[in-house]
């Protein structure tokens, strides 16, 4: 075989092989992000144990997908002459510049150097208002300062705290590290003068100035390396420095608070916008009435709601777009429908609210044409939850309820007092028998013997509602018969800020604290004071008189008066030794201020001879003596209506029922337009200095007799 043939038949099998070899290798394609997805999905896509991939998948998904943007190299714009790049940079923002500066080493080596000075100044200058940079300090310093929101020591985000005085931005953790206080112990350790060379913020205390610890620390390195004319020189340049920083930190504050607010206006305008086109939308779907009735903040809180303008979806500082409406649209329906329904419960108590009002109306005429002011009666709280008036009250909404339906109430208010009143009398008059140790007598005498109007039924209120109406030198705030029965806090009460309306009571009007509204008649408030009672006790067997039998009107009527046995040190009345003569009223005050409502204290009565000349000299002087105005009445007309008044002057009660009644000041009417309020003490009767006469004891008790006659 020639080398021909040879090589012939090898070059043969050669390209035969060579193209066999060709036939199986596959082309090689660079994947990159913008066809990688379509090679995957070519192949089949990805694998997984629980779905197959079908081609009609990958056809779909190819036909949604889009590639992504890349990204845009900043190469063409380092390669632009220098003068062309300031003239771009001079238009931008201080921001913008500090971000284009650390993006590449090329472009913070351009916008750092000196020569870039020009161009911060005239992106400053982009800002409206901005204080120019101060001289000890770069303009990309002064850019990162304003405009940056890191914390300079631990790059915290979001730290919008600046203090231009010490020139830092730092969150609230590393601002207590790396400053200190400067107090006295400051200057103590430091000296008196070094505080003022150095900057030290502005805070809301003055005694809460603050330096920055790295200030100190080299301030005082130089001060060391200094001699004394040189420190002295060193000293007056870092004050005027001081001083020059502290003008410019003032400029700088004013301005970022200006940047601040016109900013919050910025985000008000669009929450706004917002809020406006929200209820356009609402509007446009049928929402009308429920925008127009939606509840005020205050109410919103009080109901635990969320209020309209503070929802998550209506307060941000967006545009709405047609787009953002429908993925948001859900929401605000059902948002909508949440207050529809908290709209028709507000209706419902309203309406039952009008209808309480027909029937306190009801109740108040009855009561001032029939004079029962004088004795206890349920509130008209009390009323409401009776159940002849609940059964009118709270009928369906489509009916319309007048006057004429409460007619059958009106003829049974009498019966349904008398109902409410036994159990409160016989609860009271049971709890003062177990009180003052009084055997219970029968069912038929505890009801007819009246002993809640006893002389040693003493009471204090426990409550706060009554301590904005103190009366002149009565502390302790004693209350007898009928004060207690008719106390104010046995009817009233502090309703709390966030406390929903409560139902079934009305809001007090004048004169009374705020958010009190009236409630069901209830003692608890009322104290039973045992040692007051004890002296009351004393003060009976002083005159010769059964504390089990004597009332509080007979005991005002008899008017004796005392002299404490304690103060004389044990020494009786013989007419030369000067004592000091006390009412019985008076004399329990007394005893408690003075002898701390001591059980031992005894008391002397003066004869009768001499309490009537003293009573008639007191008399005689009161009347030459003019009395400042008491409020002790009551408008008969607004009792038990909402907004009633709290008591009131002559005068007051005369303009009040000119101005709220149309009742001309001739017309007026004591007992019937307006009445004596039962909750007011008596005046106090003053205490005198005498030389009271002796007593013989045979005549003493003789007057006792007398005085229990006159019971």
């Amino acid at each position: 075989m020639s080398f021909s043939n040879h090589f012939g038949s090898s070059a043969v099998d050669m390209d035969s092989h060579e193209k066999k070899s060709e036939e199986h290798v596959t082309k090689k394609i660079k994947i990159t992000a913008n066809n990688g997805w379509e090679h995957v999905f070519a192949r089949g896509g990805i694998k997984s144990r629980f779905a197959k991939t079908t081609t009609a998948d990958t056809a779909d998904y190819l036909k949604t997908y889009r590639p992504r943007a890349q990204k845009q190299s900043l190469e063409i714009l380092i390669s632009l002459p220098l003068d062309i790049l300031f003239e771009i940079f001079g238009r931008l923002l201080p921001l913008d510049l500090l971000h284009l500066a650390r993006t590449t080493k090329a472009l913070r080596s351009v916008l750092m150097h000196r020569s870039s000075t020009t161009v911060w100044m005239a992106a400053r200058s982009n800002v409206k208002g901005m204080p120019a940079c101060a001289d000890d300090m770069s303009e990309p310093a002064h850019a990162s300062l304003a405009f940056d929101t890191h914390c300079h020591n631990c790059l915290k985000p979001n730290v919008r705290n600046v203090d231009w005085n010490l020139r830092v931005r730092y969150c609230q953790k590393c601002f207590k590290e790396r400053t200190e206080v400067v107090d006295d112990k400051f200057k103590k350790a430091y000296g008196l003068k070094l505080h003022h060379c150095l900057s030290l913020s502005i805070t809301q205390n003055r005694n809460d100035a603050r330096c920055l610890i790295s200030d100190r620390e080299s301030l005082i390195n130089e001060l060391t390396k200094l001699g004394p004319e040189e420190r002295s020189v060193f000293r007056g340049t870092k004050r005027d420095g001081v001083l020059v920083r502290k003008k410019h930190a003032v400029l700088c504050t004013k301005w970022t608070e200006g940047e601040q607010q016109s900013r919050w206006k910025e985000l008000d305008h669009l929450r706004s916008l917002r809020y406006d086109a929200i209820v356009e939308r609402l509007i446009e779907l049928g929402w009308e009435e429920d925008v127009n009735k939606l509840p005020d903040q205050h109410t919103a809180r009080i109901y635990k709601l969320i209020h309209f303008e503070d929802h998550p979806l209506v307060k941000q500082p967006k545009p709405l777009t047609d787009r953002i409406w429908q993925n948001i649209q859900h929401k605000m329906v059902e948002f909508m429908g949440q207050m529809r329904e908290f709209r028709i419960q507000q209706e419902r108590k309203q309406q039952i609210r009008e209808r309480q009002i027909l029937v306190a109306t009801i109740y108040s005429d009855w009561q001032r044409e029939k004079g029962y002011h004088k004795y206890l009666m349920p509130t008209a709280a009390d009323l409401f939850g009776m159940g002849q008036v609940r059964d009118i009250v709270e009928l369906p909404s489509h009916r319309t309820v007048t006057v004429e339906d409460f007619q059958s109430v009106r003829e049974e208010l009498y019966t349904m007092v008398d109902t409410w009143k036994r159990p409160i009398a016989c609860n009271l008059r049971t709890d003062l028998l177990w009180r003052l140790e009084i055997d219970p007598p029968n069912w038929r005498a505890l009801r007819s013997i009246q002993y809640e109007k006893l002389a040693v039924a003493v009471f204090t209120c426990t409550g706060w509602l009554c301590e904005d109406i103190p009366e002149p030198n009565d502390s302790p705030r004693y209350m007898y018969f009928p004060e207690y029965i008719h106390h104010r806090c046995n009817r009233i009460r502090r309703r709390r800020w966030d406390e929903p309306i409560p139902a079934n009571t009305f809001a007090m009007g004048q004169g009374y604290p705020g958010c009190t509204v009236q409630r069901e008649w209830s003692k608890d408030d009322l104290d039973f004071d045992d040692k007051a009672a004890r002296t009351v006790k004393n003060i009976l067997d002083a005159c010769d008189l059964n504390w089990r039998e004597v009332t509080v009107s007979a005991l005002d009527d008899l008017d004796p008066r005392l002299v404490c046995l304690k103060c004389s040190y044990g020494n009786r009345c013989d007419g030369e030794r000067p004592m000091i003569v006390r009412s019985w009223r008076e004399s329990v005050k007394h005893c408690a201020k003075k002898h701390w409502n001591d059980p031992t204290v005894k008391w002397q009565k003066i004869s009768d001879e001499e309490t009537r000349t003293l009573r008639q000299e007191q008399e005689e002087a009161a009347a030459s003596t003019p009395i400042p105005p008491r409020k002790i009445w009551r408008c008969a007309h607004c009792h038990n209506k909402p907004s009633e008044p709290e008591k009131m002057t002559v005068l007051e009660m005369t303009d009040h029922l000119e101005d709220h009644h149309s009742i001309d000041p001739l017309e007026q009417v004591a007992g019937k337009d307006f009445v004596e309020a039962l909750d007011v003490p008596p005046i106090a009767i003053p205490s005198v200095k005498l030389k009271p006469k002796a007593v013989d004891p045979a005549c003493e008790n003789s007057r006792g007799m007398l005085g229990k006659k006159l019971l």
